[in-house]
């Protein structure tokens, strides 16, 4: 009997100590699998987090890039928008230049090509009168132009525009530059609209006595060139 207690015993606590084996073992792999599944949470947490962060990264650096993109964009049209207001500026100045050069044009009265006195069809007199060579008429003299309007008033004040352009008269009928031209005098001729002024070349010794008459509103005329003998208004 006593035999029999202890077989039961034995295989009781056989039984017992299986099943703390299973149990033990059930807790080693429990243990094992939790491990291992907390381990690759982290790592794939981890490798989440570095993606965000590579992610993040090139977005700003992207963002950056764009922003540099941009701002070097803008630098370029602001470049050619300087550029274009700077050729147009350059062409309104040109155009500024050409309207005032066609303005001038305009208020400038044209210039007249002067006529020989010696041209062939110049009516020439010798001894025309005391102290006077020749005298010269030429049919195809003509008003050399005014920038005058109004009612005319014979003005003897040097400088004045009345004054500068008896002197291109003078220049026009007898053929000297004005720029190479010496005016002696100018005075009145008996009227409000004629003139006669005394010229000769610079350095020259042969003197001209032009006679002048005022055209309205085409400028002073010659009508008559005496080649003096000497210059009475030296």
């Amino acid at each position: 009997m006593a035999k029999y207690k202890s077989r039961l015993d034995r295989r009781s606590k056989n039984k017992t100590n299986i099943v703390l084996n299973i149990a033990i073992a059930v807790v080693v792999l429990l243990i094992v699998v939790v491990g291992a599944t907390i381990l690759t949470g982290n790592g794939s947490d981890k490798e989440n987090a570095s993606t965000e962060v590579e992610t993040n990264d090139k977005k700003s650096s992207e963002n950056s890039a764009d922003k540099d993109n941009k701002a070097e964009q803008k630098k370029d049209d602001d470049s050619v928008s300087m550029n274009e207001e700077s050729i147009e500026t350059e062409e309104d100045k040109e155009k500024d230049k050409d309207k005032n050069k066609e303005e001038e044009k305009e208020e400038a009265p044209e210039e007249k090509e002067s006529i020989a006195l010696d041209d062939s069809n110049a009516q020439i007199e010798e001894n025309g009168g005391p102290n006077v060579n020749k005298t010269i008429v030429h049919p195809d003299w003509e008003p050399v132009g005014t920038q005058q309007s109004g009612e005319h008033v014979s003005s003897y004040d040097p400088g004045s525009v009345d004054w500068v352009e008896k002197e291109k008269a003078l220049s026009y009928a007898t053929g000297i530059p004005q720029d190479n031209m010496t005016v002696w005098y100018i005075e009145g001729n008996g009227g409000p609209q004629k003139s006669i002024g005394t010229v000769t070349e610079k350095g020259g010794s042969t003197a001209y006595r032009v006679y002048l008459q005022w055209t309205d509103g085409q400028g002073w005329q010659p009508t008559k060139v005496e080649e003096l003998v000497e210059n009475d208004k030296d």
